[in-house]
């Protein structure tokens, strides 16, 4: 095998890092927003639940709009990686704002929670879709990439397992010093943390696989070819018919 197709161990723990890291704010939102928005910012379950839907139709929409616009850039200093060095702050200031108890009517309170909630969705995704997209840049040994996209896994599982376990503990040490049962300092201090390690993956990993690809991909171009791919589009619609289900289980 050629030296400069092998990742170092130390960009594979990186990498794995930098799932880990960003999943933190995952398994924070994904596992405890709902209780945050009724609980303790008091906005009904059914609101929250639209905001949920109002959500995901959205990410329907901004996934492939954005994975196609990255698939045309190729910036100076990579294709996916620039991306992994400023996404980290946009997802620490948009998972704290999620969890921010803010004193207004409770009107207010679900607006707010549903434009932070979308923004989080949208600012993620800057981060997910390079994320999982440098497996394809790092190396092109089809056994590195699969050893890549098995630490992004395990780091990915990692950081939701670990936000599960940490966050509670946290936040109940800190709930007697806030109105809001610790959550906003719980999830600032999980996030620092998660921050330290993505900035740490961003600068540890390298591209050595240069695209160049420069033909532009439009949002029409990519709904077409999924409407012709029928097989590729009924998979994406039993995806979305997923968001039914989690309305019925909140």
């Amino acid at each position: 095998m050629n030296p400069d197709n092998k990742i170092p161990l130390k960009e594979l723990i990186s990498y794995f890092g930098y799932g880990m890291g960003q999943c933190f704010s995952f398994g924070l939102v994904g596992s405890f927003i709902l209780y945050f928005y009724t609980d303790v910012m008091g906005i009904s379950p059914v609101t929250a639940s639209m905001i949920f839907l109002i959500a995901r139709v959205w990410d329907a929409v901004h996934d492939p709009l954005i994975a196609g616009v990255m698939d045309t850039l190729n910036l100076r200093g990579g294709k996916y990686r620039p991306f992994l060095l400023f996404t980290p702050f946009l997802i620490f200031l948009a998972t704290v704002a999620s969890f921010w108890n803010i004193d207004i009517s409770i009107a207010h309170k679900a607006i707010y929670a549903g434009i932070t909630y979308v923004l989080w969705g949208t600012l993620y995704a800057l981060s997910d879709i390079p994320f999982w997209s440098m497996t394809s840049v790092m190396t092109d040994n089809p056994q590195e990439r699969t050893k890549a996209a098995t630490c992004a896994m395990l780091g990915v599982n990692a950081g939701i397992g670990g936000a599960l376990l940490l966050f509670p503990l946290i936040s109940s040490r800190l709930a007697g010093y806030s109105n809001d049962k610790g959550y906003l300092a719980g999830v600032a201090l999980l996030m620092i943390v998660g921050v330290g390690l993505m900035l740490n993956g961003f600068f540890n990993m390298k591209e050595r696989v240069k695209s160049h690809t420069q033909e532009k991909i439009t949002l029409k171009q990519t709904f077409v070819s999924v409407w012709k791919n029928k097989p590729l589009f009924f998979v994406l619609a039993a995806f979305f018919m997923n968001v039914f289900s989690n309305i019925v289980n909140g």
